[in-house]
């Protein structure tokens, strides 16, 4: 999948911003575009809204001034929702902007607090019209390694067809970015242990490069993360409603709370 536009959004809760970072970073070395959008609180007050927002449009002013200094093309959005409905307002954005993927801020939460509350990660995994990049802290990719996650023995046809759309999509990332390709499997019933061999095929990936871990999904990914020292961790989510979107989104959001790698998520 081409990368032309990236949508970036901007965090009003923090003063660093690593999403536009490693936005400008992935901008210089693809070409692509960057539309970089902030959400405000809907429900402040006429003047808090009016300082808000001309405190918004200099601070983007800025970052169009670094985008435009590096040779990146580079657009700004400031848009209003409430607290509650800001995530589902950039799914909105990332639509009508043509987004190829979105770019956000991301910071750990206790297992407590995804369990309580649907939070805005999970709404853009769930809902998003590309895939997510879940950036973590700004730092080079010193390594360039990136780890993806696939379930091989999954016969439904949705999975299967995430499968495909993960291993393109790490070929694809990974020849642009000149990054080294992982995979992982995880599995939990004996009889039912995928193939190291016929998985490298399938992923188009050296045999000592896929790796096959008799674990939780969650669990799998994470430590193997910390043992390659992967920068970035690809994962998919399947369409789901219901207790069944609760279970896909806690998996999804434990791997982002237990590892430091960047995480993109596809569905």
């Amino acid at each position: 999948m081409p990368l032309n536009k990236i949508l970036v959004v901007i965090d009003p809760t923090r003063e660093d911003q690593p999403a536009f970072e490693r936005g400008l970073d992935s901008a210089r070395l693809t070409g692509a575009r960057l539309h970089l959008y902030v959400c405000l609180d809907a429900d402040a007050d006429e003047k808090t809204r009016n300082a808000e927002a001309e405190k918004y449009a200099g601070i983007l002013d800025s970052y169009i001034d670094r985008c435009e200094a590096d040779g990146v093309e580079a657009s700004s959005e400031i848009d209003w929702a409430d607290t509650d409905g800001w995530s589902k307002q950039v799914v909105v954005c990332a639509t009508r902007a043509s987004a190829s993927m979105i770019f956000k801020n991301s910071f750990s939460h206790a297992d407590v607090q995804r369990e309580m509350r649907s939070t805005s990660d999970w709404t853009l995994m769930r809902l998003a019209p590309c895939p997510v990049l879940m950036v973590k802290n700004h730092s080079d990719w010193k390594h360039r390694r990136v780890l993806a996650a696939i379930y091989h023995q999954s016969t439904d046809e949705a999975h299967m067809k995430l499968n495909n759309q993960i291993i393109s999509f790490t070929q694809s990332f990974t020849d642009a970015y000149g990054s080294d390709a992982h995979f992982v499997n995880a599995f939990q019933d004996k009889n039912h242990r995928p193939e190291p061999n016929q998985l490298a095929q399938i992923c188009g990936a050296p045999v000592e490069h896929v790796h096959v871990v008799e674990d939780t999904p969650a669990a799998a990914i994470s430590e193997l993360s910390e043992k390659l020292g992967v920068d970035l961790i690809i994962i998919g989510t399947v369409g789901r409603t219901g207790i069944k979107a609760r279970m896909v989104g806690n998996t999804s959001e434990r791997i982002l709370d237990h590892t430091r790698a960047d995480v993109l998520v596809l569905n």
